[in-house]
């Protein structure tokens, strides 16, 4: 095995071509906050890196390299040694889709749709900011799991979306989420399977909703934006088209206690598209993400008023 991978590294260099451990240093000096020597046995998250900056290393590799890093519970908390050892051992890019993917949402819309519409009393408002066409990320607030089925039935196009790992718990669940069109995203770390996921579908031309508080808002505060969707957008090209659902939260029932599913009076309104361009640099993006969101969080909290 030693001798194999000092085969291909010498083959690499006969060529011209970069190393791998040249290319994985490279990639991650470039995105340090201060550039600085990297040595081999720091952990990214020793030199500064976070799990959206471990994300744009593992898209930096696959885009130089060719390899898709293995599922990693913590990528952030890897040596750089060890994320060299992945890469080399790492297998090619394959099919990055799961060809099942929403294959009985147009159904389910039409034949759920008029449920969902009237045991929510369902209002949309702005439906003509969503473009019809194109990549487009839409950015909501969320405070119920029902914000899933009225998305769906609220977006005037077939929409994609995000929905905690924690729902895919049994293969019968695991079945139904990823034919209505979701896909599974761990929410405490930098998820690569799901980022590979959402980028594919914009890629794609599909539109993708991202909950940027990252979990449910129970008691309707709102909650910091995470930068997840901001990135997506920048990293894709995509416009982001801001969007506020109100009355989806608990209600109080005829009890005086609070109860999920009374009484339900839902409005989602979206709002004017924000115009995204491709960013390539890695440092830049992430600079620009934090700036998108920073304006993307009050047009949503406009939007619920």
């Amino acid at each position: 095995m030693e001798a194999k991978r000092a085969s291909v590294a010498d083959g690499r260099r006969a060529t011209g071509r970069p190393s791998v451990r040249t290319t994985v240093i490279e990639l991650v000096r470039e995105l340090l906050p201060t550039p600085r020597r990297v040595r081999p046995d720091e952990t990214l998250a020793e030199l500064g890196l976070d799990s959206l900056a471990a994300a744009d290393l593992a898209i930096g590799i696959e885009e130089r390299l060719g390899v898709r890093l293995p599922d990693a519970e913590d990528l952030e908390l890897e040596t750089v040694r060890s994320v060299i050892e992945a890469v080399e051992r790492g297998a090619p890019v394959r099919h990055r889709i799961d060809p099942s993917l929403g294959t009985l949402l147009p159904m389910v819309t039409a034949v759920g749709g008029p449920a969902v519409r009237a045991y929510g009393r369902l209002r949309v408002e702005g439906a003509r900011h969503v473009p019809p066409t194109g990549a487009v990320v839409i950015a909501s607030n969320h405070r119920s799991m029902l914000d899933i089925p009225v998305m769906v039935v609220a977006t005037p196009r077939p929409v994609f979306f995000m929905a905690k790992r924690e729902l895919y718990g049994d293969p019968v669940r695991d079945w139904v989420w990823r034919r209505l069109g979701g896909f599974p995203v761990r929410r405490q770390v930098a998820d690569l399977r799901a980022i590979d996921t959402a980028l594919s579908l914009l890629e794609g031309g599909d539109a993708v909703v991202v909950y940027p508080e990252g979990t449910r808002s129970r008691y309707g505060d709102m909650l910091p934006f995470l930068l997840g969707s901001a990135w997506l957008a920048l990293k894709a090209g995509a416009p982001i088209v801001p969007c506020g659902v109100i009355g989806t939260g608990r209600q109080p029932g005829w009890n005086g206690r609070v109860a999920p599913w009374v009484g339900k009076h839902v409005r989602v309104r979206f709002g004017e598209p924000i115009a995204v361009e491709r960013v390539d640099d890695a440092r830049e993006r992430r600079l620009r993400a934090e700036a998108l969101t920073t304006d993307l969080a009050p047009r949503v909290t406009e939007l619920m008023a």
